[in-house]
């Protein structure tokens, strides 16, 4: 077996298994570290998510929010820029595809993006639908705090975005302050009384780690995987190669038995 595998055609096998080996690898850690950002995600919900609201300051926010510190719970009071929402398309609801609203607020000094929440899409996605304005005066909003999301770099029709990228966010609304968070609403005073084209609060995130770890299991199962076909059929081709030349005319001759009979005819 070992001078069939040193030969060029079993050694270039070998490497190939060794290479799917390290891939298998690798794509084990990469699962492990989407697993591991999961579990950070679901700990932050399941920590900070109904706890006791603190007052909202610009400290929170001055630099990124940390991914424990997400959806942690604020109370601040400010005023809505009226006229002057986004729209957030392709958010789904209930299996409904539609868009979150966002509102800026002047609060504490700064201007932040509110997540009023969901409406259904329009006629279709390139019109922006109606949406019931954002009460005006000073309102009293207890919420959640976000880092921004990625910018997909679409060019959409105003007031529209792709996501919830504060930059993209800023391009439209000059006035946005400096920083990368938002608030998603939970509730507010006064209360807001429902129009003709009603917002929905978003539903709290689900608390679910997904399959990652799972596939990370799986990858690192098949690293040895190559190698172990690579032995087998190695030891396959031998054993076919030991039966082919040995053959029937090598196989041990019996001797033939001498009976009585024969001896006395001799």
């Amino acid at each position: 077996m070992v001078r069939l595998w040193l030969t060029r055609r079993w050694l270039l096998w070998t490497l190939v298994a060794v290479l799917f080996g390290v891939a298998c690898f690798y794509l084990g850690l990469w699962q492990w570290h989407r697993h591991v950002e999961q579990r950070t995600k679901v700990d932050a919900i399941a920590r900070n998510y109904g706890a006791a609201p603190v007052p909202f300051s610009p400290s929170l926010v001055e630099s990124p929010l940390p991914a424990e510190a997400q959806w942690t719970r604020v109370s601040l009071t400010g005023r809505y820029a009226g006229g002057t929402d986004l729209l957030v398309r392709n958010r789904t609801l209930d299996a409904t595809v539609g868009f979150e609203v966002l509102t800026p607020m002047q609060t504490g000094g700064l201007t932040l993006l509110v997540d009023r929440g969901w409406v259904p899409n329009a006629a279709d996605a390139e019109t922006s639908p109606s949406v019931d304005p954002a009460p005006s005066g000073l309102v009293q909003v207890t919420g959640w705090l976000r880092t921004g999301e990625v910018s997909l770099g679409r060019d959409l029709p105003k007031p529209q975005l792709a996501s919830i990228s504060v930059d993209d966010a800023r391009a439209q609304v000059p006035s946005l302050s400096q920083v990368d968070a938002y608030v998603v609403l939970g509730a507010q005073q006064p209360a807001v009384v429902a129009g003709e084209h009603p917002l929905r609060l978003l539903p709290k995130p689900e608390e679910d780690l997904g399959p990652h770890q799972a596939y990370a299991y799986q990858w690192w199962l098949f690293m040895p995987g190559g190698l172990a076909f690579i032995f087998f059929a190695i030891r396959r081709e031998a054993a076919a190669g030991l039966a082919e030349n040995g053959g029937v005319d090598d196989a041990p001759v019996r001797a033939k038995k001498v009976r009585i009979w024969d001896e006395e005819d001799a």
